[in-house]
């Protein structure tokens, strides 16, 4: 049973139907405000931990902000003194990588980077590495690899060995010139075996997909997706759902459209009952609006097992934070709707 929601089994009409209970009674809303932390600074990005209430981010003057959702409070705050451009968590929240880019400039990209590593058990720094790749952005791939991509109009996307910051593999990268370290651009799948990006600053923006489940790392497939503006991407963790701007895509097959939507997803449920846009909650099925946002951002992330929706309030430097309902309660839910209306509309034949 959710720790927000209790489920009843009624009676009604003959038939038993699962209802919520306990929700927000007003509105029927099944994702709810929680609360907020107060950062107290401006972060550029945040990240919510997979497994735990805990939630990351990284600041324009090179500090990685450690806040918990039970507490709603910021529990250690590291200065690094670093040009810091990404971040990543792993898949089992062992720990998290912070990308240090060196010069965060468009012109006089560094020919290396250093990546920083926390232990995400102890919240302190365990390691960095000297990543002998250009990267502006970049994502964890299988164990020990790093993947990425540089930034200077035509660029190359790269692999890298996370101890020795050896550079493994390059290949073609499309078009990177647009500097926006708030809005995610690549990623990598949840086992590391491939590599997805979109453009920045085109007339004719693509998404572009990589093979990584090897040292080599090679383009397998693209579409067009956009123009000019940055289009964001997020990947659910269930690895059944790529999310490019508006569209829902096949994240094995990225020339299949799975739904089409009314505004940007920052954000979804592993298990592709919830879809998360700046304005409205959406069923990524048939792209109904289920319910507004409690609260409008275009940075949002997913964690605590999927219970918790976090999203970046820049107007007053707040994290805030959402609770969303086990999986499988909304499919319950609709299930049981459609029977209630059948059966109401044969008593009124």
């Amino acid at each position: 049973m959710s720790r927000h929601f209790v489920y009843r089994a009624l009676g009604l009409l003959g038939l038993t139907v699962i209802v919520a209970v306990g929700g927000d009674s007003a509105t029927g809303a099944v994702v709810q405000s929680v609360g907020a932390i107060n950062v107290g600074q401006p972060l550029t990005r945040i990240v919510a931990d997979p497994v735990r209430g805990k939630v990351y981010g990284f600041a324009d003057n090179g500090d990685v902000v450690f806040m918990d959702r039970s507490t709603l409070s910021v529990t250690q705050t590291i200065h690094t003194g670093r040009a810091l451009t990404d971040i990543d968590v792993a898949s089992n929240g062992s720990f998290m990588t912070v990308l240090d880019n060196v010069t965060r400039s468009y012109w006089g990209q560094p020919p290396a980077v250093y990546v920083l590593k926390y232990d995400l058990n102890t919240q302190a720094q365990s390691g960095i590495s000297f990543v002998q790749s250009p990267l502006y952005t970049m994502a964890l791939g299988r164990s020990d690899r790093y993947v990425g991509v540089g930034l200077n109009q035509w660029v190359n996307v790269y692999q890298d060995n996370a101890s020795t910051g050896a550079q493994l593999s390059t290949a073609g990268g499309g078009y990177h010139v647009q500097i926006d370290s708030t809005t995610v651009t690549l990623l990598s799948n949840f086992s590391g075996t491939r590599m997805d990006r979109t453009e920045t600053g085109i007339s004719s923006i693509d998404l572009l997909a990589f093979d990584t489940s090897t040292d080599t790392i090679t383009g397998i497939g693209s579409r067009g997706v956009g123009s000019y503006s940055t289009v964001p991407l997020f990947l659910n963790s269930s690895d059944t759902s790529l999310y490019v701007g508006n569209t829902r895509l096949d994240p094995n097959n990225i020339s299949q459209t799975l739904g089409v939507f009314p505004e940007n997803i920052y954000a979804a449920t592993a298990d592709n009952s919830l879809a998360f846009g700046q304005n409205n909650v959406y069923d990524p099925t048939w792209g109904n609006i289920i319910q507004p946002m409690p609260f409008h951002s275009t940075q949002l992330t997913i964690g605590d097992n999927g219970h918790y929706l976090y999203a970046w309030d820049a107007a007053n430097n707040r994290v805030q934070v959402m609770s969303i309902p086990e999986p499988g309660t909304i499919s319950l839910l609709g299930a049981g709707a459609v029977l209630l209306a059948a059966r109401r509309g044969r008593r009124r034949a």
